[in-house]
């Protein structure tokens, strides 16, 4: 094949379908009635709209022609596929930015990006304006970075390419062949449960429940609340929510703009695979005459406003959870270099023992529990509020004089502050060394943006005319300033201000982090006067969708363990209804050691992924340990090379659709919003969060052990180690009532002497 030529639309579908690698040697379609046609023109192979009658659209063309054939490498070519894919929304649609992790290079209309986040060096080159055309050329892949007057653009392939189309166009839809079936399939699924096939209406009308649909009937009048915990179709029913109203905004007589914002982008690929799914009219590819629509990262919008490509300046990332991995990098290198100066070691001699024991453990490596304790520290007050060493807010929080919330940190003592502002001092130096700004410092100073006389000038402009907000539960206090501000301001009949009209889906208890709760000065409630959502109407959801009764059994008995926070009218009971068939009873193992847990569940996660209908994908090892997490990283790449999947980020992870017969193995955060038939979560060990730990560590590994037993449809088996202290008290209570019951570990043949 020379070339392989895509409409937009017909591009962003290639995300509705399970690609494997027999593929891309015919670029066919499925079997099922997907709404696109085929068409092979001169070795050149069209998907198009089954609709399109006419060749004046804008076509993503991929050369697929020798050596530089961007899809050639079969190691690569499925990450090359899902990346054309995310730089064609960037292009065509308001919906993402390229992520800046994929180090793009751009001059005019000419760009390259790395070709996958396995090979670096390697870059695939576009071209947004080929001839002057509102066409995206996909040109050539090279093994390593080149300056583009050394690239060979292909320009002969793809005006054959644009030549083709009238012709293809005109051509009736060809018989597929079982060679042009292979390798492709219409998902069943997407992720949190959703069935394709059913249109919007259908949804709304016989599929939501009474008070999903009591929450996507709210008028824009003010700020609406969507609680429920996981599994109770949230995400779902804002989605249908923000493509209903659309489609009432569409047939005004005044231009509407809605936003959709999201904490990462693996939610903004979610959002967009299931609004795709159900959108009629082509509103999310732009298609609207009154209405606009945008899902992007609430990280993404900032960038876009700040300007930082002008500046010179790069953020750590676009991705609230990678940006985050990123800084507790930082912040692990820091405390080692204050560990090795011997000067701080004599400046900071007479810190408190249990902070100096915590500050050792965290910069030899052994424990890192105290850097998440510290990037708590600085998101939430000295980023938060502007406080630096040497200043007079640095000085009163290091005399004890600034506001800081009880269950934060202990920092008893005035050097212990000191030494909190003197290691952010040296973080904040090295993010100035690199040019770049931390995800908190950026939303500081986009909070300060939105505040400025230069916003104000250009919001009825900018701003949308009502938000839809998801995951709010991983928004800081900070982020959650922000929202209110993005709206354009609105006035009723009588001239009074309208509320702004931002609605928010959240669950609180599936926070690994405690960035929900509201710090400083004032008003201390999750939605305070700060925030601009105060008084807002709650929708509450219950019933589940995504898990059998005893799985939520067990998550009712793991709800009862979480600490206690005021947090009025936000900490209720579990209360989820489950409507699956009954299913086994979660189980607990607890291994003698590391060695026989990693053995053992690895081989069952893979038997059951080859057993699987849907494969790996169905079939999840979720680690809760962060320090585990990372030394059998490394372990399972050589031993389980082929047999596994790993998710380490929230960026798009379409590969989860090519995963075949590979098990996923990840962290429970960065697999949010995914759901599979059998999740084994590992490590519920009780030196993750001891008894005597603070509450803020117990609640955040209790949030962990939720968001990652909630994650499993149909079967689950939680493991922890003696050598980790065995399992955690935290499972006390489940095991008392027995949704939880005890299975006995393997027994390991002896070693040969």
């Amino acid at each position: 094949m020379k070339a392989l030529v895509l409409t937009p639309r017909a591009l962003f579908k290639l995300s509705q379908f399970s690609i494997g690698p027999e593929w891309f040697d015919e670029f066919g379609l499925p079997t099922e009635d997907c709404g696109l046609r085929r068409a092979v023109i001169d070795g050149i192979v069209y998907l198009l709209e089954a609709d399109l009658d006419t060749d004046e659209t804008p076509v993503v063309v991929v050369n697929a022609a020798g050596i530089d054939g961007v899809l050639a490498d079969p190691t690569t070519r499925s990450a090359i596929l899902e990346r054309i894919i995310t730089v064609g929304r960037s292009v065509y649609t308001d919906s993402v930015s390229i992520p800046t992790g994929w180090r793009k290079h751009q001059e005019d209309c000419v760009f390259s990006i790395q070709a996958s986040s396995r090979e670096w060096r390697s870059r695939v080159h576009f071209d947004m304006r080929p001839q002057d055309r509102n066409d995206l050329y996909v040109f050539a892949r090279l093994p390593e970075q080149r300056t583009f007057d050394r690239v060979e653009r292909h320009v002969a392939i793809y005006e054959e390419a644009r030549a083709g189309l009238i012709e293809a166009v005109l051509t009736q839809s060809e018989e597929p062949t079982a060679a042009s079936r292979a390798g492709i399939t219409l998902s069943q699924r997407l992720p949190q449960g959703f069935v394709q096939g059913a249109t919007l209406e259908q949804w709304y009308r016989s599929k939501l429940t009474t008070e999903q649909r009591e929450f996507v009937d709210k008028p824009h009048d003010g700020p609406v609340r969507l609680r429920g915990a996981a599994g109770t179709g949230k995400t779902l029913s804002l989605v249908v929510k923000f493509l209903r109203d659309a489609l009432a905004a569409e047939g005004s007589s005044k231009p509407i703009k809605l936003g959709f914002l999201t904490h990462s982008f693996a939610s903004v690929d979610l959002v967009n695979a299931i609004g795709e799914s159900l959108d009629p009219k082509g509103l999310l590819f732009g298609a609207g005459h009154n209405v606009k629509l945008h899902v992007r990262t609430l990280y993404d919008l900032a960038h876009k406003n700040l300007n930082f490509e002008l500046d010179q300046l790069e953020p750590l990332s676009l991705d609230g959870r990678e940006g985050r991995r990123l800084q507790a990098e930082l912040i692990a290198s820091t405390l080692k270099d204050l560990a090795a100066s011997g000067i701080v070691a004599a400046q900071f001699a007479e810190i408190s023992p249990d902070l100096r024991a915590r500050w050792d453990t965290a910069a030899a490596g052994t424990d890192r529990r105290l850097i998440g304790e510290i990037m708590n520290e600085f998101a939430s007050v000295l980023d938060a509020e502007g406080v630096r060493q040497g200043d007079e807010r640095g000085e009163r929080y290091a005399k004890g004089s600034f506001p800081r919330p009880a269950w934060l940190m202990a920092l008893p003592s005035e050097l212990d502050r000191r030494f909190v502002l003197e290691l952010h001092r040296r973080y904040r130096r090295q993010l100035g060394e690199m040019n770049t700004l931390s995800v908190d410092q950026m939303i500081g100073d986009f909070n300060s943006f939105l505040d400025s006389n230069r916003w104000d000038r250009i919001r009825e402009r900018d701003g949308y005319d009502a938000l839809f907000v998801d995951e709010l539960h991983l928004f800081t206090s900070i982020e959650r300033q922000t929202l209110h501000k993005l709206i354009r301001r609105n006035a009723d009949e009588d001239g009074k201000p309208k509320r702004p009209p931002v609605f928010m889906a959240y669950d609180l208890k599936q926070s690994p982090r405690d960035t929900f709760a509201q710090y400083g000065e004032g008003d201390t409630s999750l939605f305070g006067a700060s925030t601009g959502l105060q008084n807002s109407e709650l929708v509450k959801l219950e019933r589940v969708f995504r898990y059998t009764p005893q799985i939520a059994e067990f998550l009712a008995d793991l709800d009862a363990t979480f600490p206690a926070i005021d947090l009025p009218g936000e900490w209720d009971a579990y209360s989820g209804k489950a409507e699956l068939e009954d299913g086994a009873k979660p189980e607990l193992t607890v291994y003698q050691d590391e060695i026989g847990l990693f053995a053992d569940v690895f081989e069952r996660a893979q038997r059951i992924a080859r057993a699987e209908a849907g494969g790996g994908r169905r079939v999840a090892v979720l680690c809760a340990s962060d320090e585990q997490f990372d030394k059998y990283l490394p372990v399972a790449a050589g031993r389980y090379r082929d047999r596994h999947l790993p998710i380490i980020s929230r960026e798009p992870s379409s590969d989860l659709r090519h995963a075949g017969k590979r098990f996923i193995f990840s962290m429970p955060e960065y697999v949010a919003g995914l759901q599979f038939e059998t999740v084994f979560l590992i490590h519920v060990d009780a030196t993750e969060a001891p008894t005597d730990a603070s509450d803020g560590v117990r609640r955040r590994f209790i949030s962990n052990i939720y968001l990652g037993s909630s994650r499993a449809e149909k079967a689950l088996s939680v493991a922890a180690c003696l050598t980790r202290g065995g399992q955690s008290d935290i499972l006390d209570m489940a095991l008392q009532r027995k949704s939880l019951i005890e299975m006995a570990a393997p027994v390991r043949p002896a070693k040969r002497k």
